[in-house]
């Protein structure tokens, strides 16, 4: 609230001055590119501070830019871009893998840069983080509730835009992580699944939200609502394989429930435990291995090791059928095999559903076979 108080403040500030003195809010067209720019790839990603303002430029050869952030509790992500060049905005996880995405803010002036000019000729700069504000102060578009992690923000201008005449754009980056509030934590985060119902995780609050005063009474915000994490619809119990938030209702001012509240904890449905049903070998330099049928999960990864550790010298299998046969292998030598079985689950995001990531369940006991 604080914040929003702030950026209003400093927003009317803005209007006021401009009428009496006016603003300076003009930006060189021509601007060279001083150096190469160091965060082209996902592993020089510039770290996103807070509200900090990124003034780059984009050229056909450097049309692709990366941020990337930490987070240690359940934050709400908010990344804007704006530019005269038209690209797209992707949230990365960790491994590089498409969360959501949504389109540059393609604006005639890259703005950001605000300056209040006095009659004596002195210049203060306003504070940039209302360019991530609307109007009434709240945040922008460009936002997603995210889990505790690292991620990256990929950032590319299409390259049909540029020419002899058009070498360089020039684009605004800033962004903001923000913990939730309250802090929510489960006694437990997953459960394997059974086909049955699953009970509610207890919940606990931490910090400044857990409970509100109406009048002379107290009431505390109770947690006990399950979103899909897939869907983003509310759901009457966990059951199936997948990942769910765990959060109170948010309303409109019509008392009217809307969907998840702020404040949410994630709670994630693993399959059961692999079972091998037989490993053999029948021909020479070659296995045949049967994992039992699971029909919940539907995928099935398979491990072949000469290490009993599985840390050397491993080969991995995705399928989702229930036997492979493993060819190539040394004869006369000793193998270890196992397997778990795991699904494919995206998440709906603010700007599109995620690409499917997999859930696992435990690995099987190895089981051991002597190549013929």
């Amino acid at each position: 609230m604080k914040k929003r108080i702030i950026v209003m403040f400093c927003a009317l500030c803005i209007l006021t001055v401009s009428f009496t003195q006016g603003i300076y809010a003009e930006e060189p067209q021509n601007q060279a590119v001083a150096e190469q720019p160091l965060n082209t790839t996902i592993d020089t990603a510039k770290e996103i501070g807070h509200l900090t303002l990124h003034d780059d430029m984009f050229t056909a050869e450097n049309n692709k830019r990366y941020y990337k952030f930490t987070t240690k509790k359940m934050s709400l992500m908010i990344f804007a871009v704006r530019s005269k060049a038209q690209g797209e905005v992707k949230l990365l996880n960790s491994k590089g893998r498409t969360l959501s995405k949504w389109p540059i803010t393609v604006v005639d002036d890259t703005g950001f840069s605000y300056y209040v000019v006095k009659n004596g000729g002195g210049v203060y700069e306003c504070d940039a983080s209302i360019l991530i504000y609307d109007d009434n102060g709240e945040y922008g578009n460009e936002r997603e509730n995210v889990e505790p992690g690292t991620y990256y923000l990929e950032v590319t201008a299409d390259k049909e835009q540029f020419s002899k005449k058009v070498t360089s754009l020039r684009f605004h980056a800033i962004g903001d992580i923000a913990v939730m509030e309250p802090y929510l934590k489960l006694n437990k985060t997953s459960a394997v699944y059974t086909g049955k119902k699953i009970a509610l995780p207890k919940v606990k609050a931490i910090g400044e939200g857990a409970s509100y005063t109406f009048g002379n009474k107290k009431y505390v915000v109770k947690y006990n609502q399950v979103y899909d994490m897939r869907t983003n619809k509310k759901v009457k119990f966990i059951k199936n394989i997948g990942r769910y938030r765990i959060c109170n209702d948010s309303f409109d001012l019509e008392y009217k429930s809307v969907g998840p509240g702020e404040s949410c904890a994630v709670f994630t449905v693993t399959p059961q435990k692999g079972v091998l049903k037989a490993v053999k070998s029948k021909k020479r330099g070659q296995l045949q291995i049967a994992a039992k049928k699971n029909t919940a999960a539907g995928r099935y990864q398979i491990q072949v090791s000469a290490d009993k550790e599985f840390k050397t010298d491993v080969q991995t299998f995705n399928t989702k059928k229930t036997s492979q046969t493993v060819k190539n292998l040394e004869s006369r030598k000793k193998y270890y095999v196992r397997v778990r079985y795991y699904k494919n689950v995206s998440v709906k995001y603010n700007h599109g559903q995620s690409e499917p990531e997999p859930i696992y369940g435990k690995w099987s006991k190895a089981k051991t076979v002597v190549c013929k």
